[in-house]
């Protein structure tokens, strides 16, 4: 999927994203799904509309300490104010995996087929990051 229009059609948003971004292996209305949920985990934290941060990122993997396959995916952050705590890494296939954010921000993940996420919190605020496998398209 080329994530140029979603990026575009949340322009109302702090975008950010290289001039060439990877299209991610991900359903377009699973996306939008999961974009709706951290976009109002977000706001219920505090965060006015308009300083919501959307951000994507191309990504290699090439370790062995990484959480994911190794190989190209496209990252996908949503940040804001308040307390986004604990930070937690998520896998998928972890029977054991803490809840990411909240239980509808997790099941829109699990949906859209999310590799690895991790959240960090900040002292004013945090963000959650969202891995996708890159598209071969």
């Amino acid at each position: 999927m080329d994530l140029g229009p979603v990026l575009r059609a949340h322009s109302y948003l702090r975008v950010e994203r290289p001039p060439v971004l990877w299209p991610a292996a991900v359903d377009d209305v699973a996306l939008i799904r999961l974009l709706g949920e951290t976009i109002a985990f977000a706001l219920g934290r505090g965060t006015e509309l308009g300083d919501v941060l959307l951000q994507a990122s191309n990504v290699t993997v090439a370790h062995d300490d990484a959480p994911i396959d190794f190989g190209d995916h496209v990252a996908v952050t949503i940040g804001g104010v308040g307390d986004w705590s604990p930070e937690v890494s998520w896998v998928p296939d972890d029977p054991g995996a803490p809840i990411l954010l909240n239980r509808d921000v997790t099941g829109a993940a699990r949906v859209a087929g999310v590799r690895w996420a991790y959240t960090r919190a900040f002292g004013d605020g945090g963000s959650v990051t969202l891995l996708f496998p890159r598209s071969a398209e």
